[in-house]
């Protein structure tokens, strides 16, 4: 299974997950885990409605140079010897210069949301990478975190006849923003189908309020002047094809809850 299938098929199975609690409209299970087979070239910065300005910022805020150097030098070590161990790495680098005051970027001051990395040299000809997260989202903002660790944070580690066992994801808190659902709505064969077989009428109306305000004129109402929600909305209405678009909208006119609003809108 390709890194992009993987990605869309999870998010499928967290948006019919029954989730550990809410925070208005997202949905948040903790914990939870999951392995990929691999991180291929399949998914890309545009899968999930980003630019190469994403994977810079994202490279600057997670990025430790002296930590993943000294991971490196370790691993080459661990293969020398041929036997079990494992390296780490850690990805704080939003706070490698102590700067815990609130001047970071949004959700830093919290800690980052990628906390760090782990090659396990299970034998000399295979290994298994492991990534930890105190929280991320996994219908838009996880997609570029996959391109970071692939083109970004491993690429240093030789592991040149190696065979990879897996790429294990362990998070503290996973969140399913339907804010961001929209954002699969193109890798979907039949979104339609996906949405009407959601049993949480919590979410399921969530998820018809968000792309409502997207895909439908008369429904955009919110988010006029939110510029995270305009600029999905713009990725969506650009990748989604015209027949799906027209279905998906009948869909949204007839579903639709109304505007009865709930305090926090997510």
């Amino acid at each position: 299974m390709t890194t992009l299938n993987s990605w869309v098929n999870r998010c499928l199975t967290v948006t019919h997950a029954k989730p550990s609690f809410y925070a208005g409209a997202r949905k948040i299970i903790r914990p939870y885990e999951f392995t990929f087979p691999q991180l291929d070239k399949s998914i890309t910065l545009s899968s999930a409605g980003f630019t190469s300005n994403k994977l810079k910022a994202l490279t600057k805020h997670y990025l430790h140079e002296e930590s993943r150097a000294a991971a490196v030098q370790l691993w080459q070590k661990r293969r020398g010897q041929e036997n079990y161990g494992s390296v780490s790495f850690t990805t704080f680098n939003h706070f490698k210069k102590g700067d815990v005051k609130g001047a970071t970027p949004r959700g830093s001051v919290f800690g980052p949301c990628l906390q760090s990395v782990v090659l396990t040299h299970i034998n000399k000809r295979e290994y298994a990478i492991d990534v930890f997260y105190r929280s991320t989202e996994l219908f838009k903002k996880f997609a570029p975190d996959l391109i970071l660790v692939r083109d970004v944070l491993l690429p240093p580690f030789d592991v040149s006849g190696m065979k990879l066992q897996g790429i294990h994801f362990r998070f503290a808190n996973l969140t399913a923003h339907p804010m961001y659902w929209v954002t699969l709505v193109p890798h979907l064969k039949d979104p339609v189908k996906e949405i009407n077989q959601i049993r949480d009428k919590h979410f399921k109306n969530w998820i018809i309020k968000w792309t409502a305000r997207y895909l439908c004129p008369e429904y955009k109402k919110g988010i006029e002047k939110f510029a995270q929600a305009l600029r999905v909305q713009m990725d969506a209405q650009s990748r989604i094809d015209k027949q799906t678009l027209k279905k998906l909208q009948s869909y949204l006119r007839k579903n639709h809850p109304g505007y009865k609003y709930e305090k926090d809108d997510g």
